[in-house]
């Protein structure tokens, strides 16, 4: 199980949803080998980020790219 903090480095604005940059999310994912340079791109867990993502009230489409990609975030990897 991976945890990370992901921080928005820049404001996001979506209809319905405002992300301003410094805003931190905590995400955990369930999949095994999972690294701060794989957390967008990996398939296998494309569904536990926007589950994670919904836990944090952004309901988006995953084909929303300037939310769902590495470059909106800075990714942390932390242990808890």
């Amino acid at each position: 199980m991976a945890q990370f903090t992901l921080i928005a480095r820049n404001n996001i604005d979506r209809p319905g949803c405002h992300i301003s940059r410094g805003t931190t999310f905590d995400i955990t994912i369930n999949v095994m080998g999972i690294t701060p340079n794989n957390l967008f791109n990996n398939p296998r867990c494309a569904d536990q980020l926007a589950r994670q993502f919904k836990i944090n009230g952004i309901d988006l489409p995953m084909t929303d790219r300037g939310v769902f990609s590495k470059g909106a975030w800075d990714i942390q990897m932390t242990n808890r």
